[in-house]
């Protein structure tokens, strides 16, 4: 029996980690003294019965127990190495978590780029559950830490979501106001001034940024219609104005008169000089947009020829500075550059992280040189990228928005039936409808945001509320309302987050219980070799090992419905192990 034992120490011995054999080697030190006890008490009373006095008996230790007293200290020795090497891994670890929570503070002051730092918040917490453990002295502290810096973050963040809603709404103040301004210029007497103030108007309602999405299209239509009845009084007066228009039309043959003057003077021009007479031209041009209508027939002709002329005058100065065209070539190339990439992005279904890069080209569009007559071609080409993806963007968004909507009908007509439920008093019919109701309540879908947590929270409870009148044993009754427990949080804001938590607390409570047994069966042993007869304290410590078994397969069964739970939310190869 020594021999077997012998062989067994040597060969925990040989194993990499001492702590996971260390359980087997307490059990095999309590086998050894269980035996060696009974050799030294059959030894003892030999030589009481062979003539011998008790207190003067002397055991002598065979080989195999001094060779198996040096095997127990060695792996003592090991063991206690390889804690000191875990020791100096969990300290590694400690100071990764800490540095995690210092980045998360600096997360917390959340700046303009609100989706960076969530993706920044998204990586930490990845690292955060790949590092491997801490002291269990420890862990409490850097957990909590852990904990208050996301609560913090999430704080700032929601602040800041509350200034964008601020800014909208003040917006939507600022158009409103301007847009009875508008409405007004329809009782100003002087034309001009009317004029003058549509163009500052429109200005302003460009610089005013955004309002709330559900404000904007009633906002525009008015807008709009504001707009068409101030022009409309402008149309009105010129209507009756047929004498200026023959006005006008005398004015602008003068200025053709002037641009021919002009292009006569660009056959000797220098440099200089096209840029005095391009200024002319301009400045003619800027007359010319000031001058009102002519008669229609007269002012087709006067404009066509009006273009005419500065296309001959503006051809003179292209081929004058054709070696401006170098330059004019790299501007295209880097927009047809911004092109391309809004092309390759525009069936992107990454909404967020492509409609940024979108907008970040939009900006260098912004930034770079106007491109002349390719200019409208261009930007054409451009926009018509850069709408594809966002009109898609907005349809989807619209899709999802109505699809909730009806799930959350449907849900408040389930909660309705739920609430006008009552219990029969056959138990099996019970279980099988409130089992449908729940069934019923996880197929209807997801529901818009703001809705979420109220409807959740009516059903769950008035579902908690039925099990806890059902006629059945306490046990059966805290396994139904566990699993009630399991569908709030698939139904919650964040499932996966919500699940793992419960699976660490039941493994927590797992790893407590089996600590408490493990100083059970110590004092055990210790009760069993040192006491004689009935002994009430080893009794009760049975008991007590006994309870925590079935605590523990309480804690298992309910974590092995977690971790199904959760391998539901994943990817096959991805599955969460047990």
């Amino acid at each position: 029996m020594k021999q077997t034992i012998i062989i067994k120490l040597e060969e925990m011995l040989s194993q990499p980690d001492a702590s996971a054999v260390a359980h087997q080697m307490r059990a095999l030190q309590k086998e050894y003294q269980k035996l060696w006890t009974a050799e030294f008490e059959t030894a003892k009373q030999t030589f009481v019965d062979e003539g011998g006095k008790a207190k003067e008996f002397e055991y002598t230790k065979h080989p195999d127990d001094v060779k198996i007293a040096v095997l127990f200290e060695k792996f003592e020795k090991k063991k206690k190495e390889d804690d000191a090497k875990i020791a100096i891994e969990q300290t590694k670890n400690l100071e990764i978590r800490k540095e995690i929570v210092s980045k998360i503070n600096d997360l917390s002051q959340v700046s303009d780029n609100i989706g960076a730092a969530i993706k920044k918040l998204v990586e930490l917490q990845a690292l955060w559950k790949i590092t491997g453990a801490v002291s269990p002295h420890k862990y409490k502290e850097i957990q909590a830490d852990y904990s208050k810096a996301i609560e913090e973050f999430n704080y700032k963040l929601s602040l800041s979501k509350q200034l964008q809603e601020h800014d909208l709404k003040r917006n939507y103040e600022l158009k409103t106001e301007l847009l009875e301004k508008i409405k007004g210029i329809k009782e100003q007497t002087n034309i001009k001034e009317a004029e003058r103030l549509i163009k500052i108007y429109r200005n302003d309602w460009e610089d005013i940024g955004p309002v709330p999405n559900d404000k904007w299209d009633e906002l525009k239509g008015g807008f709009r219609a504001a707009l068409e009845e101030a022009y409309s009084k402008l149309k009105a007066h010129y209507n009756s104005l047929e004498e200026e228009k023959e006005a006008n039309l005398t004015q602008k043959k003068d200025l053709l008169e002037k641009i021919k003057e002009i292009i006569t003077k660009s056959e000797t021009a220098t440099g200089n000089a096209w840029n005095n007479l391009t200024n002319d031209l301009v400045a003619i041009q800027t007359e010319w947009k000031g001058v009102g209508r002519a008669n229609q027939k007269e002012n087709d002709k006067v404009w066509a020829e009006f273009r005419a002329l500065c296309d001959v005058f503006f051809e003179k100065k292209k081929v004058f500075f054709s070696a401006h065209h170098e330059k004019m070539s790299e501007i295209k190339a880097i927009k047809q550059d911004l092109i391309n990439k809004a092309l390759a992005l525009k069936d992107s279904k990454d909404w967020q992280k492509t409609g940024l890069a979108l907008i970040k080209l939009q900006d260098a569009w912004k930034k770079a040189a106007h491109a002349g007559g390719d200019e409208t071609k261009l930007f054409n080409n451009f926009r018509s990228a850069c709408n594809h993806f966002f009109d898609a963007k907005k349809a989807h968004f619209a899709a999802a928005d109505s699809a909730f909507e009806t799930n959350l009908v449907a849900k408040e007509a389930l909660l309705k039936q739920l609430l006008d439920f009552n219990l029969s008093e056959n138990l099996s019919e019970n279980h099988v409808a409130l089992k449908q109701f729940s069934a019923d309540w996880s197929a209807a879908g997801m529901v818009p945001l703001k809705d979420k947590k109220r409807i959740n929270d009516a059903f769950y409870n008035r579902l908690d509320e039925l099990y806890d009148k059902m006629n059945v044993s306490v046990n059966e009754k805290f396994m139904m309302q566990f699993k009630t427990k399991l569908e709030r949080f698939i139904n919650g804001e964040n499932p996966e987050i919500a699940l793992k938590k419960e699976a660490d607390y039941l493994k927590k409570q797992i790893d407590e219980v089996n600590d408490r047994m493990k100083t059970y069966d110590n004092n055990l042993g210790f009760f069993k070799t040192s006491s004689k007869g009935v002994n009430p304290f080893l009794k009760e410590i049975e008991d007590k090992i006994a309870a925590e078994k079935l605590k523990i397969s309480d804690f298992a069964e309910k974590r092995k419905m977690v971790i199904a739970e959760l391998n539901k939310l994943k990817p096959v190869e991805m599955a969460v192990g047990k």
